[in-house]
């Protein structure tokens, strides 16, 4: 039995994080912890749960018609071998895959790790680079200018014509408010203002950044 760390998955997700209709898996564990980052939470390699990758992915495969499914986090590549699985399971049943990371693909391959290679054998699309908050991305599916949409395939890549959207809000099985995509900057700030315009007020136990510059979630994990 493979096991996979994840924060959470979740599927419906639409074009924010991957063109069509997509589910989503947030891996467990990352150890670059870019400043600014917008979900320190995964950071811890402890965090999370861990879950078989054989009944994740027929769960997700189970769950809806879905294009593709995307693997964010945390930080994929440190955990390899489990997401190469998960990969596997994807392609086979003929959807596209996509994966964030916060290493570039030359660091990737300069590792000439066995199982890293072939996470990105079954990659579609690689959003590389670390996240740097100093460079804001307008363009969408990536936080900061230094980041790459790089095609692995010819499979899954994004449309030429209109930008996609940037973030989509759902509410998660308790009712929660949960957002999904790469915000742009000075999100959360203007819409906590849009919000409270209308008097509703919007209560977090995550500590955002009051800045429109730079309104990301606070770098302490």
């Amino acid at each position: 039995m493979s096991v996979l760390r994840i924060r959470d998955w979740r599927t419906g997700v639409r074009d924010v994080l991957g063109p069509g209709k997509r589910a989503v898996v947030w891996v467990q564990g990352c150890s670059l912890r870019c400043p600014g980052c917008m979900v320190p939470e995964t950071w811890s390699p402890s965090g999370g749960r861990a879950v078989d990758v054989a009944e994740l992915a027929r769960e997700i495969l189970a769950a809806e018609r879905l294009d593709g499914v995307t693997v964010s986090g945390g930080e994929p590549m440190e955990q390899p071998g489990a997401v190469a699985e998960l990969l596997a399971a994807v392609r086979a049943a003929g959807k596209t895959a996509w994966v964030y990371s916060g290493y570039t693909l030359e660091e990737l391959l300069a590792r000439q790790d066995a199982e890293v290679d072939r996470v990105l054998a079954l990659t579609d699309v690689l959003v590389d680079g670390r996240y740097e908050r100093e460079r804001p991305e307008s363009a969408g599916y990536r936080g900061s200018g230094n980041q790459r949409l790089v095609p692995l395939t010819g499979r899954a890549l994004p449309p030429r014509d209109s930008p996609p959207p940037r973030v989509q809000l759902t509410l998660g099985a308790e009712g929660q408010l949960v957002v999904v995509g790469v915000p742009p900057p000075g999100f959360f700030l203007r819409f906590r203002e849009a919000l409270a315009e209308r008097g509703i007020a919007l209560e977090t136990d995550r500590t955002w950044r009051v800045r429109g510059d730079d309104d990301r979630a606070d770098e302490s994990p």
